[in-house]
């Protein structure tokens, strides 16, 4: 145990004192420690950025926090607190039942082809084939009614040759999962599912030496990999009858809550609504994905890192994702 830390353990559960700057999403405080002790009698949860944000600016200097009534500080003990594949596909097995994997392993066994062909004719010809994207997104709406956390799961263990088409799998059923919790229109989920399989569809036009380098990007080749929302924009302007907010999610995922983002620099509420719902989902499946030549955050670490990017995201749609999606144990 770190030396700033001590530990109690009762009937109610391991408490242990620890820094503010060790406070964690999910985390169950018992108290406040300062100048002056500051108790509240049944605690609280840290369940939202500006939870987070009050303990930081309280005038303490140390929290006590129950690991039995909530999630402990990180884990440091392997380098990163990295993702060990093995004992993440063991885990992602216990706590799923066996429907839940079968249902979520023949959706993936069904849509990955129709992905793999709407890129790979959008890559030949420079046109998509809606339907197929249509048809998965159907699948993927379907299977995330009772299998959403299995299938998201499952997905993370990716192969270099399933990346593309398994990431916009995901990034579709974290869209359509998070957009039920939301309490979105059915309409609404239906044109995230459908989004989320297209939102990179525009790199099918960039060269693959570009988009399998494993290095660091030249500041050139950087420049070439920012276009590919407004490359994905031009495909899918041909269909008149594609939602507005496919279009959207598209051409505005990287798009920052503080205006630093690409390809217009919008900020704030200027950036539509669902292209913010869907940058959050982007890179925290992009962050948390296994793959044998790229070593993947815990979903702890990943959070961490988001809540503490500030002018990255919008600050109440992250807190809403936090709450709803990995507090409350939808996805792991």
């Amino acid at each position: 145990m770190h030396s700033n830390q001590l530990r109690t353990v009762s009937k109610h559960g391991t408490t242990k004192r620890i820094r503010l700057h060790q406070a964690r999403l999910g985390m169950f405080v018992e108290e406040l420690e300062g100048g002056q002790r500051h108790r509240q009698t049944a605690g609280f949860m840290i369940a939202s950025p500006q939870d987070i944000e009050r303990v930081l600016r309280s005038k303490v200097i140390s929290i006590v926090i129950n690991t039995g009534k909530g999630v402990d500080v990180l884990n440091t003990s392997r380098p990163g607190g990295l993702y060990d594949p093995k004992q993440f596909e063991a885990a992602l097995f216990a706590r799923h039942s066996q429907e839940e994997i079968r249902e979520a392993q023949e959706t993936i066994k069904e849509t990955t082809p129709l992905i793999r062909e709407l890129f790979s004719e959008a890559r030949l010809s420079g046109t998509v084939d809606i339907r197929d994207a249509r048809a998965a997104a159907d699948q993927i709406i379907s299977t995330a009614q009772n299998s959403s956390a299995a299938m998201i799961g499952i997905t993370r263990l990716k192969s270099k040759d399933e990346y593309t088409f398994l990431h916009s799998l995901a990034v579709s059923a974290l869209m359509v999962t998070f957009g039920r919790t939301l309490e979105l229109s059915e309409d609404t989920i239906s044109t995230l599912a459908l989004a989320g399989l297209v939102h990179d569809i525009g790199k099918v036009a960039l060269p693959r030496s570009i988009l399998t380098k494993t290095g660091k990007l030249s500041d050139e080749e950087f420049a070439v990999i920012k276009t590919h929302p407004a490359r994905g924009a031009e495909l899918l302007a041909h269909f008149q009858d594609l939602p507005p907010a496919v279009f959207d999610i598209c051409l505005h995922h990287h798009e920052r809550f503080d205006g630093a983002g690409y390809p217009h620099g919008l900020a704030g509420k200027k950036i539509p609504y669902v292209a913010r719902l869907a940058a959050i989902c982007d890179v925290y499946e992009a962050m948390t994905t296994i793959r044998p030549y790229k070593k993947a955050w815990t979903q702890a670490q990943t959070i961490d890192l988001m809540l503490r990017s500030p002018g990255h995201f919008d600050p109440t749609l992250l807190g809403a994702f936090v709450s709803k999606m990995v507090i409350s144990g939808a996805i792991a």
